[in-house]
């Protein structure tokens, strides 16, 4: 038989380790709690975060229907191109309750101050003219020019994609499967095979994929691209032309352009230059509380004399 002291010291013990099981366990719910209402919060911010986005993306699609209304050019010196710095809503007059919780930034690129991969091909057959040009670019950045020879090919298979729909005709041969996904950002050249990741994002800052042909805007572009894309035209000379856009603000036509070219002005076609854009991106950060959520942009504006400027969405994403 035990003694009392010994029966009062085990039912202690065992008070004790009641009292700390059900102080775990009790923890064990609050933290998961906590942690469901913090997930449950943070969702909700991202969703808010997504909604102002939208917001913002209109506000820049504004900016361009306006813009082509008011000139026939377009420069980096325009209202367009100005990035917004990180401001909080309620100093842009927005009055909600989340305005004094929110900031956002954003900012606007001509995408056709980059090279048009879209340019490669054209009734499924690689455009010399257009190789060349791509080939000098990569010269230009100190790239292997293999490297445009093997983007031109892909983008030459991917251009033979058959249609998706469940009813086309096939012969289960699985040749479908075999041609690759088209290319639709910049970045996508890293999985070309053989090129080289380095040379893919050095190459991804100059390039874009666009849904038609499209000329190179003069009065955007770098000047490894107008070197590139007019034969001849040395970078030092490329940049001399920047230097100049910069020193009067844009070229008002391509006249202008070839003027300054002199000769080799007159080797430039009106599908290869230009100084207006009907493609930009749009690209836009929200800070909410916590969170902190980024989107980019493709978006389309209509043809010069089509009525009131439309600007489409192309595509989004988040980055």
């Amino acid at each position: 038989m035990r003694s009392p002291g010994h029966q009062g010291g085990a039912a202690v013990l065992m008070a004790l380790f009641v009292a700390t099981l059900a102080t775990l366990i009790v923890t064990g719910l609050f933290y998961r709690q906590f942690v469901l209402l913090r997930t449950i919060e943070n969702q909700l911010l991202v969703s808010q975060s997504r909604q102002l986005l939208r917001g913002a993306l209109d506000w820049g699609r504004a900016i361009l229907r306006e813009d082509a209304n008011r000139s026939s050019y377009d420069a980096l010196s325009e209202p367009w191109a100005q990035p917004l710095a990180e401001t909080r809503l309620d100093q842009l007059g927005e009055t909600g309750s989340i305005a004094s919780l929110a900031s956002i930034a954003g900012s606007m690129e001509d995408a056709q101050g980059r090279f048009n991969l879209h340019n490669l091909v054209n009734n499924g057959e690689i455009v010399d003219k257009e190789l060349e040009s791509l080939r000098r670019l990569a010269s230009l950045l100190e790239l292997p020019t293999q490297t445009a020879d093997l983007i031109a090919e892909r983008m030459l298979e991917s251009e033979g994609m058959p249609p998706s729909s469940d009813d086309t005709p096939g012969d289960g041969s699985g040749e479908a499967e075999r041609v690759p996904l088209p290319l639709m950002l910049p970045r996508d050249i890293r999985g070309v095979q053989g090129v080289a990741p380095e040379a893919a994002d050095r190459l991804a800052p100059y390039i874009v994929v666009l849904d038609e042909r499209t000329a190179v805007n003069v009065n955007t572009a770098s000047a490894e691209v107008i070197a590139a894309r007019v034969p001849d035209l040395s970078l030092a000379e490329a940049r001399s032309l920047v230097a100049e856009r910069e020193r009067i603000s844009y070229f008002n036509s391509l006249g202008e352009v070839r003027t300054r070219l002199g000769a080799k002005g007159s080797a430039v076609t009106d599908s290869e230059l230009s100084t207006n854009s009907r493609f930009f991106f749009i690209r836009g950060e929200v800070k909410l509380d916590r969170a902190v959520t980024r989107m980019e942009a493709l978006v389309k504006r209509g043809a010069p004399g089509q009525g009131p400027a439309a600007v489409n969405i192309l595509w989004t994403r988040e980055i």
